[in-house]
């Protein structure tokens, strides 16, 4: 039995390495094969999330707002092509500070007030330089899961346009306001003179009554205007294109305006060669 003692641990120790060796091969199998799943998981997970910024980057460059993402420390993270055209930016201002990049310290004081109130909305900004640009900017605090402050997103609308439509409609109200108030005070003059006895006399109320007309034709126009304008602006208008005269048309409104050329002592002349034609609306 001592004799086979040597053998039996020689056996035992062989079936031990054998095993071992074999456990250790699966082991660095099953090693191998986890390194090589996590590395996919990995490559696919940066593979999305490329995919993700590349969507997200096609989605900002195609707004017509101007956006501009600060990071916490308050310097530019992203600017769209948009931003770039509205305030006319020479380069890449990527990691330049706001006061750096736009010159502006109304924006500096709009980026401080989301980061502490956590919103702004509709702050009107006058932009400096010629054409007077007007654009309106709303701003919001982004944070991070711990609700820390992890930078802020600046969404800017071009409200030029909208402000010149304003200034437009102010002056034209104002306009057409004096332009209703002079042939009403006329109609009205001239009809209290009617009333006070001039109907008596045939020639004067016949010179009065066409004078009437004449304004009450003037308030249709001005009204034809404003419906005109409406029209305009809801995109329904449609042009009564036609051949016209101009030397006729321009002979038509001096005579509109001969009466109040004439209280101010202005002369106007029709100096519209005849025959001039333009396919227009004569209205």
């Amino acid at each position: 039995m001592s004799s086979l003692l040597p053998w039996l641990v020689a056996l035992t120790g062989a079936v031990l390495a054998g095993w071992w060796w074999r456990r250790s091969t699966l082991d660095r199998h099953l090693l191998e094969q986890s390194r090589r799943e996590l590395g996919e998981i990995q490559r696919s997970r940066k593979l999305r999330l490329a995919e993700e910024e590349t969507k997200q980057q096609a989605v900002f460059n195609s707004m017509v707002e101007g956006l501009l993402i600060l990071d916490e420390q308050g310097r530019v993270q992203f600017a769209n092509p948009t931003l770039g055209q509205l305030f006319q930016l020479p380069r890449d201002v990527r990691g330049l500070t706001l006061l750096e990049a736009l010159r502006l310290h109304e924006l500096q004081d709009v980026a401080r007030r989301a980061a502490t109130e956590g919103r702004v909305t509709g702050f009107e900004l006058h932009l400096p330089g010629e054409g007077g640009r007007v654009v309106q900017v709303n701003a919001a605090s982004v944070h991070d899961p711990d609700k820390a402050h992890a930078g802020t997103i600046l969404v800017f609308h071009d409200l030029t346009r909208i402000k010149q439509l304003e200034s437009v409609r102010k002056e034209f109200v104002a306009n057409v306001s004096h332009e209703l108030r002079t042939p009403l005070s006329l109609i009205k003059g001239y009809v209290e003179t009617l009333l006070d006895g001039a109907k008596d006399d045939p020639a004067v109320a016949t010179r009065f009554l066409q004078t009437i007309e004449k304004h009450a034709d003037r308030l249709s126009f001005l009204i034809e205007d404003l419906l005109t304008i409406s029209q305009l602006e809801s995109g329904a208008v449609a042009l009564n294109l036609q051949p016209l005269d101009l030397r006729d048309q321009v002979e038509q409104v001096a005579g509109e305006l001969a009466a109040r050329a004439a209280e101010r002592g202005v002369r106007v002349e029709n100096e519209v060669p005849a025959g001039l034609m333009a396919s227009a609306d004569g209205d």
